[in-house]
């Protein structure tokens, strides 16, 4: 029991290491390796939870919270930040991704709102995150 205990603390850790070094990724990112990066994000997030960037523009809401409620808690925050940096480089950027940029930042809220309902400690993290993305949305309208 001890053993497999401790192979799953090491196999989240593997993970979230990972998730990790694409977030970097994506903030060291330039105009140039951008979409590169994402593309690279989005084959290494389907290989490990079976759900990328594209594929999450795209799923109902419904859909995706089914997803989203099996992916552990710090998994889920490391890709909220993933998200997020990968949002704000593509406006950023301006960049053509063959991801739907206002949908993902749809998604985005609604994995914060069920990130702030799931865990029982307070994120001025994810908050920021929210407010960042919210006036993002909203310049884009004007």
């Amino acid at each position: 029991m001890e053993q497999e205990n401790d192979f799953l603390k090491r196999e989240v850790q593997k993970l979230t290491m990972v998730i990790a070094k694409l977030i970097g990724e994506t903030i060291s990112a330039d105009i140039n390796n951008f979409e590169t990066v994402v593309s690279k994000s989005d084959e290494k997030l389907d290989g490990y939870f079976g759900l990328s960037l594209k594929e999450i523009s795209k799923t109902k809401d419904s859909e995706l919270m089914e997803k989203v409620k099996n992916i552990h808690e710090v998994h889920l925050e490391k890709l909220i930040e993933l998200m997020f940096q990968t949002i704000q480089k593509s406006e950023e950027f301006n960049a053509q991704l063959n991801i739907e940029i206002n949908e993902l930042s749809k998604k985005l809220l609604l994995m914060i709102d069920f990130a702030n309902e799931k865990s029982n400690s307070f994120s001025v993290e994810r908050m920021n995150m929210k407010t960042k993305i919210i006036k993002l949305k909203n310049s884009n309208k004007e």
